[in-house]
This record gives structure tokens, sequence and C-alpha cells, in this order.
């Protein structure tokens, strides 16, 4: 995610650092898999370097599958579209939701992620990763025809925030577990060195494709009266996801043997891994100061600056716009020099940034660094969003990557809402602290706390181990020296 949607200096391998010190061996190997009949234990694809090392068969597969995502990743961006942003919080103030119910609403979510090491638990067990991703998936989408009937049922009027409140945390449940099974199932799929650009490049396609779907709703819901307007969106947003359902069966995935495993044991795994122990901790605070404001942006567009439906589409397709470009570009810088410096700069940039422009827009009164926001937006959220991705894959061990993945989400869900549901207090805080000065100062506040705290997080990314990637300073330098080239002034 953005911001909204949903993760600098010197990082890397520096003397002293633990990449210096002791470099941590890739979880892939560039050994090809060997040509013929497959064995019965068969190496994922994803446990290769590149796409060269895979039988013809499993190629077919797997280039079949990289496509078929694609097509999937954008009907299920179109769904989480509209049952979120913009959507979901202007159906919420239409509900009379209070500040603080607005900030649950933006937390629970990733308090659903507690349910990510059941997920992952079953499917070890089980063997059935791609059943159980369709069945998750079946559920969480489905039950937004409850959000659109709200109207009808016989909830209170002053119950109805409430009632999406606990919607969104049972929908969220299952699309949490969802997501750590195929996080782990398309880590089995791509290749190592395919990883950056390929999600780079989805990223960007369902980035565009979420834009046409904000345009879409933003028109539709400026022009239709509530409640029928939000109604009509999510039943379309239901319909798209259960086509996105359809296509997960339509993708190869890999044989998974069934894992002899205790349900503590998703839990203790990850954290005796002390490459893995690093990345969690950086993830867990990264998610928790970014949803220190990330639920209030949105409000923030609505009521202070006075933005319309409209205006926050269009808000969203220049980022999305934008992001097109920058995800591939940055995707393939990852593949060249490693996940790291590419998240160092786009942590920093959101922790810069986005909230400056934010206070700017609010303090001048002019809407124009909103649309820089947007630009920002795509830089920063270009580099984490495939970067975070790649990195959580890569400082997990191949063996039971499912649990490794349930872990990360299960901590970084729990640190998120716990961000989340600190902002709503804080933002009555800083509206008593200003008092009656201009309503946009309290956001400015909790803005530039949360920009202070996220331009930080390089302290602790720098600790995690990534064979072979560069250090940040190393990329900016590289990429100053590629300004040069083309003659800018302030070329020496």
């Amino acid at each position: 995610m953005a911001d909204p949607p949903l993760p600098e200096h010197e990082t890397g391998n520096e003397p002293g650092s633990p990449e210096a010190e002791a470099p941590r061996s890739r979880v892939v190997t560039d050994a090809a898999v060997p040509r013929g009949p497959v064995p019965a234990d068969p190496v994922p694809p994803g446990a290769v370097a590149s796409v060269d090392s895979l039988p013809d068969e499993v190629l077919a597969q797997v280039r079949r599958t990289m496509r078929v995502s694609v097509f999937e990743g954008s009907f299920t961006q179109v769904f989480l579209n509209w049952t979120s942003g913009s959507v979901l919080i202007g159906y919420m103030l239409h509900a009379g939701a209070r500040p603080a119910e607005i900030a649950l609403v933006g937390a629970v979510p990733l308090l659903a992620q507690v349910a990510s090491p059941g997920a992952a638990y079953l499917a070890a067990v089980l063997g059935q990763r791609k059943l159980l991703t369709v069945l998750m998936a079946l559920v969480s989408r489905t039950s937004w025809l409850l959000a659109a009937a709200m109207p009808a049922l016989p909830v209170p009027q002053a119950l109805q925030p409430l009632f999406l409140i606990a919607l969104v945390l049972v929908a969220s449940l299952f699309l949490a577990s969802n997501g750590t099974l195929w996080t782990a199932w398309m880590g089995d799929v791509v290749p190592e060195r395919e990883r950056g650009r390929y999600f780079g490049l989805r990223t960007g396609i369902t980035g565009v494709v979420g834009m046409l779907a904000n345009l879409g709703a933003g028109w539709w819901l400026d022009r239709v009266g509530a409640p029928l307007s939000f109604q009509a969106v999510l039943v379309a947003a239901v319909g798209s996801g259960l086509v996105g359902v359809w296509l997960y069966t339509r993708q190869y995935d890999p044989p998974t043997a069934r894992e002899e495993l205790r349900l503590r044991d998703v839990l203790r795994a990850p954290l005796r891994d002390a490459g893995f122990r690093r990345y969690l901790t950086f993830a867990v605070y990264w998610m928790f100061v970014v949803f220190l404001a990330a639920p209030f942006v949105f409000p923030y567009f609505l009521d202070e600056l006075r933005l319309s439906f409209t205006q926050v589409a269009i808000w969203s397709t220049i980022a999305a716009s934008a992001s097109m470009l920058t995800t591939v570009g940055w995707g393939r810088v990852a593949d060249r020099v490693g996940n790291k410096p590419v998240l160092a700069i786009g942590t920093f940039v959101a922790g810069v940034a986005l909230p400056v422009t934010w206070i700017l827009a609010g303090a001048s009164g002019w809407i124009g660094f909103i649309w820089l926001a947007a630009v920002f937006d795509a830089i920063a959220w270009g580099a984490i969003g495939p970067a975070i991705f790649n990195l959580a894959l890569v400082s997990a061990p191949r063996r039971n990557r499912v649990v490794f993945i349930a872990a990360s989400s299960l901590a970084t869900g729990v640190a998120g809402f716990l961000g989340g549901t600190l902002s709503g207090p804080l933002l009555l805080a800083f509206q008593g602290l200003v008092g009656a000065g201009p309503g946009w100062l309290a956001y400015a506040y909790l803005f530039g706390l949360s920009g202070m705290l996220r331009a930080s997080a390089w302290l602790l990314l720098r600790r995690v181990p990534e064979a072979n990637s560069w250090r940040t300073r190393e990329l900016l330098r590289s990429m100053r020296t590629g300004w040069k080239g083309v003659g800018f002034p302030w070329r020496s």
C-alpha cells in the first residue's frame, strides 16, 4: 500500500556492519535443475538463479504463470482499490465515523495478519498451498457483499461504522492468509534474478489498472448519491476479485512436500535465524512508523484540503502513472545492486518528501503540492514495494519459506495495527495542542512525527544481511555519474 494505500544515508557493507564481517550466503543457487524427468523431490523454479537453469517443461509453466499472474494481479488490484482507500473512507464518513474509528478501520487489516502463521501451518502440513490460497481468497472477497448490503440490514445508524470495522477485520483475516500463501507460492515460481524486473513490471501494470479503477470510482462517487454509489462500487469490486480467484487456478504451483511441523515452530523457526530476525526488526519498525500517519492521509485530503473524490482519484492516477516507470526501473536496479540500497533510498524519500508536501499543501492552501506529492509517492513506493518484497524472500531460507513469510506478516501486521491505533489518539492530542489554530496544523504534527521516524529506518536496514548488495553511497554515486553524463549544470 502506498501512502495512502501499504514501507537516506548510508547502509550496507560498511566496515563493522554485519555484511562486511560475515556475509550471508544466498538462499538460492546457481546450480541448474537437472534435465529430464522431474525428481521425486524437485527443486522449485524459484530456488535457481535464472530461468536458463530450468528444464523446458518447467520453464513453459513458469512463463505462463508469470503472464497469468499479471492479469490476476490487475483484477485483484481493482478489488483492493475499491474496498479500501478513498472508497472505504468515504463510506465510513457517510456512516458518521469519528477520527478514532477512521484510524481503526485503517489499522485492523494489519491486525488481521495474526492469521498468517495458521495459514502457513496448514500449507506446510497439508501440502495444499494452491487450494488454500483459492479458498482464503474466496472468503475474503465475497464477504464484502455484506458491506454493500449494510444499508438494507438491521444495523442502527450509530453502529454502522463499527459494523464496517468488524467486517473489514473478518475479510482481512482471510486476505492476510491468502497473501502469505501467495507470497511463498510466487517465491517458488519466479527465479531469483528475475524477481526485481518481474515484480517491478507486475506492480507497475497493476498500478496503472488500479489508477483507472480509482478514476472510475471517483467519477461515479461524485455523481451518484450515497449509499447507492458506494454499494455499486463494492459489488463491482467483488466481481473483479472473483475473476482474480479464477485466475489463481490457472497458475503453476511447484510440488511441495508435506512437512512434519508443530504450530509453535511457525513462530520459533524465524526467530532462530539471525539474518531473518534482523529483517523482521526493520520491517516491524517500518510498518509501525508508516501507519502513524497513513490512516489519516485520505481524510486529510477529503476533509481538510476539501478535495473531491475525483481529485483524489486524479492524485492516485498521477502516482500510478509515474509508478509504472519507477517500479520497473527500481526493479532493474535492484536486480543489479541488491534490494537494500533501493529500499534505503525509497524509505528516505517516503520519510522526507511525502510529509513535507502534504504539510505545505495545508499551510499554503495550494493544492499543487498534492500533485507533487503524487510524483514523490511513485518514486518512494516504486522502490519500497518490490524491494521489501524481494528482501523478505532473500532473507528467508527456501525450506519452509512460507513459515518465515507468515512470521513476517504476523509481526508487521501487529506493528502496523499498533501504529494505526495510536495515530487516532495522537491526532486528537495534536488537535488539543493547537487549540483554535488551523486544522491542518494538527495533521502537520502527525505527518512530521511519522516522517522523521521513517527517514531513520536506514539505521535498522543497514544491519539486514543481503549477499552482494551495494552500499547506498555506491548506488547514489553511480546515479550521480549517470546524471553527469547527460550534461547537467552541476557537472564538475
